[in-house]
């Protein structure tokens, strides 16, 4: 196992290698160069001249690509152009509300994705099967951001059900240690602000769940009944093994392995697609703040920000890889 997490480790390298190039590349084909979009169209050619020469772009390409490999491994992002704070301050203080955000999204969509895929696929053509069948449906076709609208509009708005926005209630005493309100109440002993935080997790949490849980339902009943057709599930069932074992060991087992890389690909898409749902809900996570950085041409956030995402997906890419050794322990052998 641990020549595996090795060998994958080592083959991120030159992924996240190659990214740095082009987003390298990127930042030098910005009309006028990385200077004139931090300076703005108004900027002087003095004013241009002198940020070149602080960026140090007036040195040889290869000298700067070095120069902004090392501020990335020194984790020096620079300073965001609008709010004039260090860009890994705005990412700390911002990335724990979206991470808790996409976390709770996913673990909705598996909890409740893969028992109904799985049931699905056991009551083939009953109502529980066409039931799911077309929620996954309703589910894909749906946009998030239409349903977060809708939610918030009826259970929030209308019931009074739900906050309507924010991660905390006004007035909540809550200290903050980790960003994540959820665990920094269970640290501190305030699990009344781990109760109102996870109370503004519902809405948002379904709404962002939506698609993840459609596709995880569908992929899960097609996995299922793929391996009940396999011979070793049929001479399990006829050995008169017990049918939870034939069911855990046999068939979930080898159903879930599409399912896992699916899970993953889902999780790394909720953590950069959340920026409608956070908007709608105010959530003050790292989606709205993209989507700012979007529209004044903060170059030094978007790049950044490029790079992480890059590195969460890479990261969870390397849990897939475990979960499937662990699941199916052919695989440490490739």
């Amino acid at each position: 196992m641990l020549r595996l997490i090795v060998r994958r480790l080592l083959q991120l390298v030159p992924t996240l290698l190659g990214l740095s190039v082009l987003l390298f590349l990127w930042l030098r084909m910005l009309p006028g160069g990385p200077a004139s979009a931090r300076l703005g169209e108004r900027a002087t050619e003095a004013d241009r001249i002198a940020m070149e020469a602080a960026l140090g772009l007036d040195k040889p390409l290869w000298d700067q690509y070095f120069i902004f490999l090392r501020d990335l491994l020194t984790l020096d992002m620079g300073v965001s152009t609008r709010t004039g704070r260090p860009v890994w301050e705005e990412f700390t203080q911002r990335f724990p509300a979206t991470v808790e955000l996409g976390v709770t999204a996913i673990l909705i969509a598996v909890v409740v994705g893969v028992p109904l895929g799985y049931l699905a696929a056991r009551h083939r053509g009953g109502w529980m099967d066409v039931g799911a069948v077309s929620g996954s449906l309703i589910g894909i076709c749906i946009p998030v951001f239409f349903l977060a609208f809708i939610l918030k509009e009826i259970f929030a708005v209308g019931l009074g059900w739900f906050p309507t926005g924010s991660r905390l209630t006004t007035g909540i005493n809550a200290t903050e240690v980790t960003g994540f309100h959820t665990l920094d109440g269970i640290l501190t002993g305030e699990l009344d602000a781990t109760g109102d935080a996870l109370w503004h997790l519902v809405l948002p949490g379904i709404a962002l769940a939506s698609i993840p849980l459609a596709v995880i339902t569908r992929m899960t009943r097609a996995s299922v009944l793929e391996v009940l057709q396999e011979d070793y599930v049929r001479t399990a069932e006829s050995k008169g093994l017990h049918q939870r074992v034939v069911r855990l060991r046999h068939v979930m087992r080898n159903a879930l392995l599409p399912v896992i890389t699916a899970i993953g690909l889902l999780t790394g898409s909720l953590l950069s697609g959340a920026v409608l749902t956070e908007s709608i809900f105010s959530w003050g996570g790292i989606g709205s703040f993209i989507r700012d950085a979007i529209d004044g041409r903060d170059y030094p956030v978007l790049t950044n920000f490029i790079l992480i995402i890059a590195l969460v997906y890479v990261l969870i890419n390397l849990l897939v890889d475990l979960a499937y050794s662990l699941i199916d322990p052919r695989v440490r052998v490739h």
